[in-house]
């Protein structure tokens, strides 16, 4: 009796050694599981015109990790341009333009909507504004209208979400803003997808990598990270003539390999100003659906005057391009 009494207490305290390591490993793996995904994402839409390719490229994102997007729209506040009417304008002046602004982005508003609802039901995406069970398997999506300067509110909203999609300015075109583009880069601290005005059939098979070496170029690795995981070919583009950090491509691609990505390395010859076409031509090269990008690694006023191989990309790209800095 006396012997198995002490093999029921050593079976005993085996399972309760079995439920402490239970209790105290599994959840910090699941917890670094968790955080290299993405299950919350930013679309910000201004106009139909513009905004099919950002809700493409959100969707075929999400659709990757499941996860929800809200897409939102900011409507400008009439009451914020009297600070910038004429010194010689009267009241009824001042007026007639608030209703004219306030005219047209409703109008605005309600024709993006209807894209919005369009999209949804083209994809048979779940509208859901929590992550209740039903919502959880797959995507689902949310319509947010809010009024004010979609700089500002882009600031805000996007520190909340783990990516923001943003679509690229096109010259000569107010919509989307290149404001609201800098404000989701510098004032979100979240990566940022720019999508083009036509987005590719797919998105995420086949990432770019631009390789310099740079602190902003290891960020936008570190907050690809998912994607990179989830990507059939992953290539990194180096540049062996430019003057940039001294740290080999290859060793990216090994510390890579430990998180199971297999890498490949494109190397190319350009001056320290062709840079940013070289990226891009050697990105369609290799027939890359996505280019991540470390973003102003110069002073934000020399690139103003300058240009800047980031400035290049964004205004040239076809491809959805990922930012951080």
């Amino acid at each position: 009796m006396r012997n198995a009494g002490w093999r029921i207490g050593c079976a005993s305290l085996l399972n309760r050694r079995a439920k402490l390591r239970k209790v105290r490993f599994s959840p910090v793996g699941e917890r670094a599981e968790a955080a290299m995904t993405i299950k919350t994402i930013l679309a910000s839409v201004s106009t139909p015109e513009v905004s099919r390719s950002t809700l493409e490229v959100a969707f075929r994102i999400a659709s990757r990790f499941d996860a929800h997007i809200d897409v939102l729209h900011v409507r400008a506040d009439p009451r914020g341009l009297v600070p910038y009417t004429g010194e010689g304008m009267d009241g009824s002046m001042i007026e007639e333009i608030m209703e004219v602004t306030e005219r047209e982005g409703s109008e605005r508003a309600a024709r993006t909507r209807q894209l919005f609802d369009a999209f949804c039901g083209e994809h048979g995406l779940a509208i859901a504004d929590s992550p209740t069970p039903s919502a959880m398997p797959a995507s689902s999506i949310a319509w947010r209208a809010e009024i004010g300067r979609e700089d500002e509110v882009i600031a805000m909203r996007g520190r909340l979400y783990d990516l923001v999609v943003v679509g690229r300015p096109l010259r000569d075109a107010p919509l989307p803003s290149p404001i609201t583009l800098e404000a989701a880069l510098l004032d979100t601290g979240r990566p940022v997808v720019v999508a083009p005005p036509d987005a590719p059939p797919v998105t995420g098979a086949a990432i770019a990598i631009a390789w310099e070496g740079s602190p902003e170029a290891a960020r936008a690795i570190a907050d690809s990270m998912p994607l990179l995981e989830r990507a059939e070919r992953v290539i990194v583009l180096a540049c062996r003539t430019a003057q940039v950090a001294q740290i080999e491509p290859e060793e990216l691609v090994a510390r890579l390999a430990w998180r199971g990505i297999r890498a490949e390395v494109r190397n190319f010859e350009a001056g320290a100003g062709e840079l940013g076409p070289a990226f891009l031509e050697n990105a369609r090269a290799v027939a890359a659906d996505m280019l991540i990008k470390g973003a102003y690694s110069q002073s934000r006023l020399r690139q103003l005057i300058l240009g800047g191989r980031t400035r290049h990309i964004l205004a040239h790209t076809t491809m959805p391009v990922l930012l951080a800095r």
